[in-house]
């Protein structure tokens, strides 16, 4: 029984004669391209056994690797083998040594079984490899460039016999070219695995990201709905407002109206018990002709006065859920706001200046002006100052006629009170923001003001103060001095 040989080929680097060099390089070539192509590593490595054995005859070549445990040796890569080979050299354990290939890897060296037949390491798949015609096995190991034994390169013969030099050459060329390519092939596997870990760190940090903006969208448009109803609340509060200005101001024309009817009615019953007692006199007749008639004027002028109140203040109430656009006389109009800004301003102690031309008249939209009035002279009431506090508070309101066919509404509104800072002045119209809110200030009021001017009527607000030196507002929009309804005749 032959024993393995173990053949030392240290220094062995001289590649110029080999029988299968040109096979050789060829197959190095197309195995490199094919793995910067991204080629399957099976693929690559057969190309490089295909090559090999194109060049010798009868020869069979296989790829095997070391597992993950380091125990355990299998073929990788095996395209000529029969089958029934395959599935015996499967499993082949390193530890201790039992087969050519374990002894290679244990050797570190290129090992030889000049004649499967009488090898001992063989005696368990003697009978399998004489049936698929093998009777000859060399194995060089796989050693990777920082010295790890990955597997091993063996060739497998249909004769008997030991390896002549260039054979030798051949094997340790090809083992260290399959030892190169696995090591790239690994590192592509990393990249590549990494690469994949980026993109999954990528998608979810993407996902975390898109959840992200589905809650701050979800929280914006929350935010949104909530400034929406406060605003309407906002707008409601201004209608209270109204509502209650118009009861306190119908109270007294109504009042003396009823006055009048019982002073009318008691005359009336007078008289009419003297006539029925046949007493009634001339000169009783004439006082109860002038009283009625004295009555009766009164009567109407309050009546026809609180008619004309509750006329104002439905077209306020109309104008505040309206858009549409109607001629104004703004003196008119300025002074119907105040009316209605009664109740809330009996507890102040402003005094109000106006600088209007009476029979100056445009087409906007009134329901917005009344709105922008109101929460600037509520503004400068609950901010402008302290309480019993002399204010006065100033509206200048012009039509500047600088570009020709573009009349513009200018509003400049004036108070001396506290003033505002920069700060305050920075942030004066955004949503929720208010200096007041001690005092019930709910940051709405100039957030609205800003809306109106720039959404509603498309025109600019500007704001000017210092401390201690009051506020003036400067807001211009366009307007319309004819009928808007007529511009395009």
């Amino acid at each position: 029984m032959k024993p393995v040989n173990a053949i030392n080929t240290q220094g062995t680097s001289n590649y110029t004669h080999l029988k299968r060099h040109n096979a050789i390089e060829a197959g190095r070539i197309n195995a490199f391209a094919m793995l910067v192509n991204g080629d399957p590593l099976v693929e690559v490595l057969k190309e490089i056994i295909a090559s090999l054995e194109s060049a010798t005859s009868g020869l069979k070549c296989s790829i095997n690797l070391i597992d993950s445990t380091g125990f355990v040796l299998s073929p990788f890569v095996s395209p000529s083998l029969p089958l029934l080979l395959i599935d015996a050299l499967k499993n082949q354990k390193v530890i201790p040594p039992s087969t050519t290939c374990a002894f290679a890897i244990a050797n570190r060296n290129l090992t030889v079984s000049e004649d499967i037949t009488l090898d001992p390491h063989w005696h368990n798949m003697r009978d399998i490899a004489v049936t698929c015609g093998i009777l000859s096995c060399w194995s060089q190991p796989i050693i990777s460039p920082n010295g790890e034994v990955l597997g091993t390169f063996t060739m497998y013969f249909p004769t008997c016999g030991a390896p002549e030099q260039d054979d030798i050459d051949s094997l340790l060329y090809e083992s260290q070219i399959v030892s190169i390519i696995l090591e790239r092939a690994n590192n592509i596997k990393q990249l590549e695995e990494t690469n994949a870990e980026l993109e999954r760190r990528v998608e979810e940090r993407t996902e975390e990201l898109t959840n992200a903006n589905l809650m701050l969208k979800k929280a914006l448009e929350q935010r949104n709905e909530v400034q929406t109803q406060l605003v309407e609340q906002e707008n409601m509060a201004a209608l209270g407002t109204m509502m209650s200005s118009l009861t306190h101001e119908i109270n007294t024309p109504t009042g003396v109206a009823i006055t009048a009817i019982s002073y009318l009615r008691n005359i009336l019953s007078k008289t009419t018990q003297s006539f029925k007692e046949e007493q009634l006199r001339r000169s009783q007749l004439a006082t109860f002709f002038s009283k009625t008639e004295e009555s009766v004027d009164i009567i109407e002028r309050n009546l026809f006065r609180s008619t004309q109140l509750i006329k104002t203040f439905k077209q306020l109430s109309l104008d505040q859920h309206s858009q549409e656009v109607r001629k104004i006389n703004l003196m008119s109009y300025v002074n119907e706001v105040l009316l209605t800004l009664k109740p809330r301003l009996k507890r102040s102690n402003q005094q109000f200046c106006f600088d209007i031309d009476p029979d100056l008249e445009v087409y906007s939209n009134p329901g917005a002006l009344s709105q922008l009035l109101i929460n600037l002279i509520m503004n400068s009431v609950q901010h402008a100052f302290t309480i019993n506090q002399m204010g006065h508070i100033f509206f200048k309101i012009r039509i500047d006629l600088t570009i020709p066919g573009h009349p513009m509404l200018k509003v400049i509104y004036r108070d001396n009170g506290c003033g505002m800072s920069e700060h305050t002045i920075e942030n004066l119209y955004k949503p929720f923001f208010t200096s007041a809110r001690q005092n019930g200030g709910s940051g709405l009021g100039m957030h609205i003001c800003y809306d109106i001017v720039v959404k509603v009527l498309a025109g600019h607000i500007d704001c000017k103060s210092k401390i201690g030196k009051g506020v003036e507002f400067t807001v211009t929009f366009p307007v319309s001095l004819d009928n808007p309804e007529f511009d395009s005749f």
